[in-house]
């Protein structure tokens, strides 16, 4: 290939999966610096995300397995770096990049594609001074910042008071952290909203893995647990990976509120599931983030004997 014009074979590479492109990197230093690029890198992935093409999907369980989104008929086990610890859990993607979590001190970003690892820095969890609280449970988020083209981790800690047994989650304050790839480091948010002292509730999180952040628009969301202190039910609260702020976002408007509300992405944008008392699911989408007036239902979704319960479908593509 070295007679052909290299607008030619940027074109090639275009369309190429990830593995194919890495056997060509030994073969000339044009080729390797042309796949290292980074505009080549933004431009071979907005392209495999408009066609749906080198797409594939993650499942998450006591492993982890890859399949590939055209096919959907052979799942293949992922060999991370982590695997070797019990309890490793995949809080994250984000453009083929995967975080995980070992222990809370023990947090890493890895490509499967390409096999490149980061391990994350410790950063020690500060309890609020004076007091006598101890950290409970820990939400994660994973997810990249559009403005700056940089990685981050969002990890969010809840902290009891000692003698608190209050498994509805009534906490005495969070510490919100920020670990940016460009810095390599961590960075304390000061500025945060009085309703995260109300976001944890043990079943609510625990068993559906409401505590990791579902990424939309550049923002983690959250579904707020149904509190009297939180007003309406089913809120929706993100974290601006760019401004690096919790922001409040508008929840569809539904004729029947009698609705519990999870939030998913679909081909990058916001989703919400609405599910009325496992009878009926409506799946929407917002078309024009932050819009209320633009939140889209697009399909509807009964029980039948096949599907006998709608708590763990996630919308895939439309």
């Amino acid at each position: 290939m070295s007679k052909v014009p290299m607008d030619v074979v940027t074109d090639i590479f275009h369309r190429l999966p990830v593995k194919t492109l890495l056997r060509f990197r030994p073969l000339s230093k044009p080729y390797c610096s042309l796949i290292d690029d980074p505009d080549f890198t933004n431009a071979h992935l907005d392209r495999s995300i408009k066609t749906r093409s080198n797409l594939n999907i993650i499942l998450k369980g006591l492993h982890l397995y890859s399949v590939e989104f055209d096919a959907l008929d052979n799942a293949v086990p992922i060999d991370y770096p982590l695997s070797s610890g019990a309890g490793t859990e995949a809080f994250g993607s984000c453009n083929g990049i995967l975080a995980f979590r070992l222990t809370d001190k023990n947090l890493a970003l890895y490509n499967p594609s390409t096999r490149q690892f980061r391990r994350l820095p410790v950063s020690e969890i500060d309890p609020p001074a004076g007091d006598s609280c101890k950290s409970g449970y820990i939400f994660y988020g994973f997810g990249q910042d559009v403005k700056t083209n940089d990685y981050k981790v969002v990890r969010m800690v809840q902290f009891n008071k000692s003698d608190d047994e209050d498994d509805e989650g009534i906490f005495y304050d969070y510490e919100v952290k920020v670990y940016s790839l460009k810095n390599d480091s961590w960075r304390k948010i000061t500025k945060l909203p009085p309703y995260l002292r109300f976001m944890f509730q043990f079943f609510y999180h625990l068993l559906h893995r409401r505590g990791y952040g579902v990424l939309a628009g550049g923002v983690l969301h959250w579904v707020m647990p149904p509190r009297i202190e939180l007003g309406p039910r089913n809120r929706i609260v993100g974290f601006d990976l760019g401004n690096e702020e919790f922001i409040e976002v508008p929840q569809p408007e539904c004729a029947d509120k009698n609705y519990l509300l999870d939030v998913a992405a679909l081909e990058g944008r916001l989703c919400a599931v609405c599910n009325y008392d496992q009878e009926k699911i409506d799946v929407w989408t917002m078309k024009e983030y932050g819009v209320k007036q633009s939140w889209t239902k697009l399909i509807s979704i009964q029980r039948t004997r096949t599907i006998t319960t709608l708590t763990f479908l996630k919308p895939l593509a439309y």
